[in-house]
């Protein structure tokens, strides 16, 4: 039943935000009989003064919760669906009305970028989720017309760019937060699973030799590797902290094959990358025994995380969904808000990094940072 009404307020949400007709009466109109008659007299109808209908509109735009979503189709389409799923299901759940446009740059092309972003200021918009990569952003972070409009990088920690533009907000999550944490779990003799050319990868890499004292042991993953028992033949890693740098899919082939081969690690960690119920899915308990992951996404109302769910986005797994639920948050309502308790600092969402134990049907929390 509430799933049923969730739809219903949807429908009607959008209904009302969609494109009004309007009817144009000529000032100097004139109504005929259409039976002429003895001295006729023409009835002139004077159209109702337009100004006050005009001055309705505009109270009606202004009170519109208006967002502008920008992004490159070719570059981060997986993305772009879920980030508009939850960013209307957040204004649904508000039940305020509201208007959202995007805007297709197709790909970080700087013509491209420019003509969309021209167009999003010709329309008004002033709160704007940019989906770009260091790529876009460097080319948005350029441009003059950028500084119109409050502008959301979801993708992108403050961290990671040099910006003098005080309307850009941050997103991105912390990787060296996150590292940071794990670290401290580590019993000092490490070895790090890492799947080459892979950009993430290659960016936890690099902070994983600046964060961690002793970074021990490298086994580098080919990106088509299927037999592993060269990278396992390796009795030094028994009783090592392993980190992997790895996704789901992957990390659960590594997993196994530690068990297969009696490789039996201390403790094995990971970053946000691996906090997905894939990896429970794809592997055993006694794989998994001993794994803890650092995840960054917050606790959020149960009927947010109904209302994403039902429009197709995931708030509770997937961390660029939930930087976009932060963010739009963030736009509206600055860090007034009591529904979302991430709030961002600087221009910069403060995340809270929290570590988690795998179980059979997940993830538990152990403590906070």
């Amino acid at each position: 039943m509430k799933n049923l009404l969730i739809i219903l307020l949807s429908f009607f949400i959008f209904v009302g935000c969609g494109p009004k007709s309007e009817v144009v009466v000529p000032k100097d109109s004139v109504v005929k009989p259409k039976d002429p008659i003895v001295q006729p007299i023409p009835v002139i109808i004077e159209p109702t003064p337009q100004e006050p209908i005009i001055e309705e509109v505009l109270i009606e735009d202004d009170n519109l919760n208006r967002i502008a979503i920008i992004y490159p189709s070719r570059i981060v389409g997986k993305y772009a669906k879920s980030t508009i799923s939850t960013i209307s299901a957040f204004l649904i759940y508000n039940d305020q009305p509201f208007q959202i446009q995007t805007f297709d740059t197709y790909d970080e092309n700087p013509d491209n970028i420019i003509r969309e972003l021209v167009d999003l200021n010709e329309k008004g918009f002033t709160k704007v989720i940019a989906l770009f990569t260091q790529n876009g952003f460097d080319i948005l972070n350029s441009l003059e017309e950028s500084r119109q409009a409050n502008i959301y990088f979801p993708l992108i920690n403050k961290n990671e760019i040099v910006t003098e533009n005080e309307n850009f907000i941050f997103g991105g999550i912390s990787y060296q937060d996150q590292l940071a944490l794990l670290q401290s779990l580590s019993n000092g003799r490490n070895t790090m699973f890492y799947k080459k050319g892979g950009y993430t990868e290659n960016k936890l890499k690099d902070i994983y030799f600046n964060t961690f004292s002793n970074t021990g042991i490298i086994k580098e993953i080919q990106r088509k590797q299927n037999n592993y028992r060269s990278i396992m033949k390796d009795k030094r890693m028994v009783g090592n902290t392993i980190l992997l740098n790895t996704y789901p899919v992957k990390s659960a082939i590594i997993l196994s094959q530690l068990t297969a081969f009696e490789i039996y690690p201390a403790k094995v960690l990971s970053t946000q990358i691996n906090y997905n119920p894939i990896l429970v899915k794809l592997t055993q308990s006694r794989d998994r025994k001993n794994l803890y992951i650092a995840n960054s996404i917050g606790k959020v109302d149960d009927f947010i995380e109904d209302y994403t769910k039902l429009l197709g986005s995931d708030i509770t797994y997937n961390w660029v969904d939930y930087s976009s639920l932060v963010g739009v948050n963030y736009l509206l309502y600055n860090n007034e808000s009591e529904i979302i308790r991430t709030q961002v600092i600087d221009n910069q969402v403060n995340y809270e990094p929290t570590l988690y134990k795998s179980t059979s049907y997940g993830f538990e929390e152990v403590f906070s940072n």
